[in-house]
């Protein structure tokens, strides 16, 4: 690339660029904090929640008489596949998709059903032909707590008519700002090792009363606690696909600024070569008029 006018005008088109992925790291950053103080903000509750479950379950038999204990033959199970609206985050999107493609092929059971929130994941799996059965729009850019009990309310309602049997989540867990990983967790039916690693904030008796009753206990904290669940799940996935955006958003800005570099000196020597050129002319013309 020599002509002046078509570097300048790469130079331009580059310059503008950097100052969009400038500006979507940004408000990735913004957004990434927002969801990390959403997450501290359900942590605690949630974690008192899931203590208060496994307090039940180690200390009583209330939960073989719950119908969200209860293992089923499994014959139909629903998948709440979580990714994002939007692309220009790195392997993000296309790391959990490939994760629910290979669970749902995987599924060992007669029928499967699809529930996607995120517009990525809807697109793909038509793609694929294989249709979404609901898919909830514009809910991965914003999670929010009251449809995160309207998602977990239809999932239980499907599951307490016997329309299916087991309910699992995949969405991307952030461990760490480097460390996103695709994860499967099942919602439903709950297991006594779903609670393995809750930390126990009682100690355990062999004389509990429960006012008004166990039933009656179990049929308030279990929702709460699938309700957590999805809640969860779902500002995960909203703080990966951000945390995923900011390192694909910085990479290119710090390519865009290689390549400026690299095209300003592109600009020079070309500027350069113009300039020895029409030296090289006019010497060359006083040569010829003195002779």
């Amino acid at each position: 690339m020599s002509a002046i006018p078509e570097i300048r005008h790469r130079l331009r088109v580059v310059a503008d660029t950097r100052k969009i992925t400038r500006a979507m790291y940004l408000i990735s950053s913004a957004k990434m904090q927002k969801a990390l103080r959403m997450h501290e903000r359900n942590s605690l509750y949630f974690h008192r929640v899931r203590s208060d479950i496994r307090f039940i379950i180690d200390n009583s038999h209330a939960q073989l008489g719950h119908p969200y204990f209860q293992h089923r033959l499994k014959k139909s199970v629903a998948f709440l596949v979580i990714s994002g609206d939007k692309g220009m985050c790195g392997a993000y999107n296309e790391d959990v998709l490939r994760l629910a493609r290979r669970t749902i092929e995987a599924a060992d059971c007669e029928q499967v059903s699809i529930f996607t929130i995120g517009q990525t994941a809807a697109v793909y799996f038509h793609r694929l032909g294989m249709q979404p059965d609901v898919q909830y729009l514009h809910i991965s850019q914003n999670p929010m707590l009251a449809s995160s009990r309207e998602i977990t309310q239809e999932l239980c309602d499907l599951y307490e008519q016997g329309m299916v049997d087991e309910v699992y989540l995949i969405y991307t867990h952030m461990y760490a700002t480097t460390d996103l990983r695709p994860t499967v967790l099942r919602l439903l039916p709950i297991l006594a090792e779903d609670f393995a690693d809750v930390e126990i904030l009682h100690r355990q008796t062999a004389e509990l009363t429960y006012h008004p009753s166990e039933a009656e206990v179990l049929q308030k904290l279990v929702p709460q606690y699938l309700i957590g669940l999805t809640y969860t799940a779902c500002v995960q996935a909203y703080a990966s696909e951000h945390c995923a955006r900011m390192t694909a958003m910085d990479a290119s800005t710090r390519n865009a600024d290689d390549m400026l570099g690299r095209l300003r000196l592109d600009l020079n020597r070309a500027r350069q070569g113009d300039i020895t050129q029409e030296l090289t002319e006019i010497v060359a013309g006083a040569n010829s008029v003195s002779q």
